[in-house]
């Protein structure tokens, strides 16, 4: 039983040792036996009794449960532990025993009651939480350290990621940090940064703590300082800002940010920023529906608003009707180029059912009729961007596919973009099984990706049958759609969600904020 194993865990941990233990039990013995007076034979044993019947009961454990969090149970429900006076029961049994003594066989059973508890007992001044404090505020040393290391900071505010033994003294030392989580609310990013299994060798998930260093905005981190540790930290896209005792204080050195924005409208929708820290380089990919635009012109903001390139998949307003607010009305934006798949008016008109919004395509031909900055591009295309960022076109309208089932989703820009560290596949809004298969002939050595955008939202997306998703092998499946349309039965998101996460890839889905990838 789960409660049994549990008290039994709790209960060597409190004794430590259970000669202790038996000690304690031979004291209540003598009490129960030698003790002539009631009021206080049941003033010890009453409320021992009492006290030991609350804590090994299966009902206080579930309730205990319930109340405090998983992170702190034990530490907490050890505390039930500190109201049995052990001690006092120790010393009043064994000095009534030994008072009924005379002579030198008191002297002998004092001795041997000293020697019994200095032997099975633990010294309390040797424990850890008993031991002198490092400096005067009482805090870990490399706490101290750490602080020392931002003396000089000019900043309002020191994003840092910390170990949770150290997050919460952070914060007591210098108001300037500002801390993602508290005590009880500890992300799975926060375990990895010390993470190492000694039996197997595995190191810290460095990907997953530069993600959420990209999603929360975090300038440093704290990671242990052990060499192996560090060293995957340091092989891997960050760099030493300086050292303490037993950590390292790091700053993520990657050089491209990949972030997916909800959707205003709370649709389903596609919009993505790519953004170079070191040149300010900036790629939008679709935008969203026009609700959108309020949240993209402010990110375009933060990123210096101008648009180096700009790639539409294609013209649903999900995707597009964001992009052609911003255009028609740029309110200080600048855009660059303008990528796009080559879907002409006569395509169009004569493949769009009902439901292929219309208004949006002749909307964006109205308001780009006379620019020059729109290009159209062709599978085979290759983008090269600075530190090494490649955007390679993998699928585009091309007359070969111009029979294919539903071509204003289909003939979707399908792209990979890649640094040599890391991928992404981007698939808009292709998916029918047609082109899963006519990827897979073409390009079976070029999809794998770390990170999957899937196809059609992950709606109805390209068949699991088809063996796409074992060519991609992604670790990170993003679905472009709020929490209830992917849990929702009404959607086929979910059953994909289901056979990617067996495949151990991590699902993503709109957040409330920007879900981010790290590239360097």
């Amino acid at each position: 039983m789960e409660w049994f194993n549990l008290l039994t865990e709790i209960t060597k941990e409190f004794w430590g040792r259970f000669t202790f233990g038996l000690i304690f039990v031979a004291a209540i013995a003598m009490i129960l036996f030698l003790e002539k007076e009631k009021i206080k034979r049941y003033t010890f044993l009453w409320y021992t009794g009492l006290v030991l019947v609350f804590i090994y009961n299966p009902i206080t454990v579930i309730l205990s449960d319930k109340l405090i969090s998983d992170s702190m149970f034990k530490q907490y429900y050890l505390r039930f532990f500190s109201v049995i006076p052990v001690i006092v029961i120790v010393a009043y049994g064994f000095t009534l025993a030994i008072s009924k003594l005379s002579g030198v066989k008191k002297l002998i059973a004092v001795l041997v009651a000293i020697a019994l508890i200095s032997i099975c007992g633990r010294c309390l001044y040797a424990e850890a939480w008993f031991t002198k404090a490092d400096n005067r505020n009482k805090v870990p040393q490399d706490v101290i350290t750490i602080c020392d290391l931002f003396k000089d900071y000019e900043g309002e505010h020191i994003r840092i990621l910390a170990p949770k033994d150290i997050n919460v003294y952070l914060r007591q030392m210098d108001s300037r940090f500002f801390l993602f989580y508290g005590r009880d609310d500890f992300p799975p990013e926060v375990n990895a940064l010390t993470y190492y299994d000694a039996k197997t060798g595995a190191l810290p998930n460095t990907d997953l703590v530069a993600d959420y260093c990209v999603t929360n905005d975090v300038d440093y981190i704290v990671v242990w300082a052990m060499d192996k540790v560090l060293s995957a930290y340091l092989d891997n896209g960050f760099s030493l800002y300086g050292r303490t005792a037993n950590y390292a204080v790091l700053t993520p050195d990657n050089n491209w940010e990949l972030k997916e924005y909800d959707d205003a409208a709370d649709l389903q929708g596609i919009c993505y920023t790519m953004y170079n820290k070191k040149d300010g380089t900036l790629i939008v990919v679709d935008g969203g529906h026009a609700e959108n635009s309020k949240t993209l012109r402010k990110a375009i903001k933060k990123y210096g608003n101008k648009v180096d390139a700009w790639i539409l998949s294609h013209y649903h307003k999900d995707h597009v009707d964001a992009f052609n607010e911003i255009y028609a009305d740029p309110q200080g934006i600048t855009i660059d180029q303008v990528y796009v798949t080559p879907l002409d008016s006569e395509v169009f008109y004569s493949k769009a059912q009902e439901w292929d919004d219309v208004e949006s395509f002749d909307r964006f031909m109205e308001i780009t009729a006379d620019a020059d900055n729109i290009n159209q591009v062709k599978r085979g295309d290759v983008l090269k961007f600075s530190d090494d960022l490649k955007i390679t076109f993998l699928n585009a309208y091309e007359d070969e596919i111009k029979d294919v089932e539903d071509i204003p989703n289909n003939a979707s820009l399908v792209f990979k973009m890649e640094t040599n560290n890391r991928s992404a596949l981007f698939c808009a809004d292709c998916h029918s099984k047609v082109m899963a298969e006519r990827l897979i002939k073409l390009y079976v050595d070029d999809l794998k990706a770390d990170i999957l955008q899937c196809g059609h939202h992950g709606n109805n997306s390209m068949p699991v049958e088809t063996g796409f998703y074992e060519k991609v092998l992604p670790e990170v499946a993003i679905f472009d759609m709020p929490e209830d349309m992917l849990l929702s039965p009404e959607f086929s998101a979910g059953a994909l969600a289901d056979y990617l996460q067996k495949m151990n890839c991590k699902i993503v889905w709109f957040n409330d904020k920007p879900n981010g990838f790290a590239f360097y």
